[in-house]
């Protein structure tokens, strides 16, 4: 029996599914496919956003964990609404972590309570990270997360990884599209309460297949994912986080990915100056900085927008269309 094959009747066996089930995974597939659980940044399920990120660097490459730490991104990229755009991010690093905060404790009820965004570029080139959660702020407990991605060959820097290999492991889908979690998988778990949680932790999965430096999931096994992945260039490397959002925890996540955002486009994102934005239709929207002032309204018409950024100071500012928000970032 091949090892692949293995892993796939061990985690048959360890998620009580029919081993003739598998095909090429047991998980959901990517962001719009059937049955998937992805869940929209714009979303009217999200309740709420982590109101504070706190991002310890890990370094651009494990072999050298004295060595240049990642720079990319500010922990303020993590707060807030997520978006869809790609550079509006913070970097982990290698083995790095990001201990997040909320207005309100998330409680678990029937469903997802939270979810996970990063800035993948498409569905394949997938920088995972480990998800854990504490009433406390000392006291973590970690989601069991499953890689079935086989080890033999490493996955490389722009390598692709299948989503229905993997579970529990934040990174799953593309910008824009969060990985939803459920509290209840924890319901039984010591030094936690789940109707309570107060820090959501993200920490780098190192996707080297190198047993000295390799990340493992909760069965054992080596999780793989693109490495190395650092960029010289930007300072960027590991897991980038967009945000985390509290779910509407009476809702369903069926028809999540259904929703037509009325904002297509925003360019650049960091900008200096004017921000370009493309628009589906005629609509309202409003800009706030961080502390949830209003700035400005803005009428957006459909097709080319410019709102003139020139006279604010740099940082994170939010635009809310249509009850949805788009993250921008004043360089």
């Amino acid at each position: 029996m091949s090892s692949r094959k293995y892993l796939f009747l061990t985690a048959a066996l360890l998620l009580g599914l029919p081993a003739g089930a598998l095909g090429q995974g047991v998980f959901c597939g990517a962001a719009g496919t059937p049955g998937c659980t992805a869940v929209r940044c714009d979303s009217s399920a999200i309740t709420g956003w982590a109101t504070t990120c706190t991002v310890e660097r890990g370094p651009v490459d494990i072999v050298n964990p004295d060595g240049p730490r990642v720079h990319f991104g500010t922990d303020a990229a993590g707060i807030g609404p997520a978006g869809t755009t790609t550079t509006a991010a913070v970097s982990l690093g290698d083995g790095g972590r990001a201990t997040l905060t909320f207005d309100e404790p998330i409680r678990n009820v029937e469903g997802p309570d939270f979810a996970v965004f990063e800035n993948s570029y498409n569905d394949s080139f997938l920088e995972l990270a480990f998800v854990e959660v504490s009433s406390d702020g000392e006291r973590f407990v970690r989601f069991p997360a499953t890689s079935l991605t086989p080890t033999d060959v490493q996955v490389g820097t722009y390598g692709s990884v299948d989503p229905t290999m993997i579970n529990n492991l934040a990174g799953k889908y593309r910008v824009g599209y969060g990985t939803p979690f459920d509290l209840d998988e924890l319901c039984d778990s010591a030094g936690i309460d789940v109707n309570n949680i107060t820090h959501v932790r993200l920490v780098d999965v190192v996707g080297t297949v190198d047993p000295d430096y390799a990340s493992y999931d909760a069965y054992g096994n080596i999780v793989n994912d693109p490495y190395p992945t650092r960029d010289t260039v930007y300072g960027s490397g590991g897991f980038d986080l967009t945000g985390v959002a509290v779910i509407n925890q009476t809702a369903s996540t069926e028809g999540f990915a259904e929703a037509v955002p009325a904002v297509e486009k925003v360019w650049p994102n960091p900008a200096t100056d004017r921000v370009h934005i493309a628009a589906a239709r005629q609509v309202e929207a409003a800009l706030y900085d961080q502390a949830g002032r209003c700035l400005m309204a803005v009428d957006l018409r459909q097709g080319h927008n410019t709102i003139d950024l020139g006279s604010c100071a740099a940082g994170v500012y939010i635009l809310r269309v249509e009850g949805s928000a788009v993250k921008l970032v004043k360089r």
